[in-house]
């Protein structure tokens, strides 16, 4: 039952709720030696992202996540990276917000700040 409404909860954007009764359905199914159930409750707290792991430096981001992240920080347009680096501006959109992701940051001035303390 609380694994169900734990998805219920996650899906309707409560991820703090779903966490408290999916980690209890994690244990409960762990209790009974019920392995799929665990991986089903494992895959849905890791869907809701409370505990994901996040970066805390630059070395968490791909080789091209740093490229990207180094030419915004430094001032270029979404535009000026994706030409300078022979992609799409998509694909620098893609690549950014994966980086503000990783970093748990909301901004270019973040960004920027992050690599001026990373230097």
């Amino acid at each position: 039952m609380s694994f169900a409404y734990g998805q219920t909860l996650r899906r309707a954007g409560k991820r703090r709720e779903a966490d408290l009764l999916l980690q209890q359905a994690r244990d409960a199914f762990h209790a009974l030696g019920a392995r799929s159930y665990v991986r089903r409750c494992d895959r849905e707290l890791k869907a809701g992202g409370l505990h994901a792991k996040r970066a805390t430096d630059l070395t968490g981001l791909t080789a091209q996540e740093r490229a990207v992240a180094g030419l915004v920080a430094a001032g270029m347009t979404n535009k000026q990276a994706a030409t300078e680096l022979y992609v799409s501006v998509k694909t620098v959109q893609f690549h950014l917000t994966r980086i503000y992701a990783k970093l748990a940051i909301a901004s270019r001035s973040e960004l920027a700040a992050r690599f001026r303390t990373e230097d």
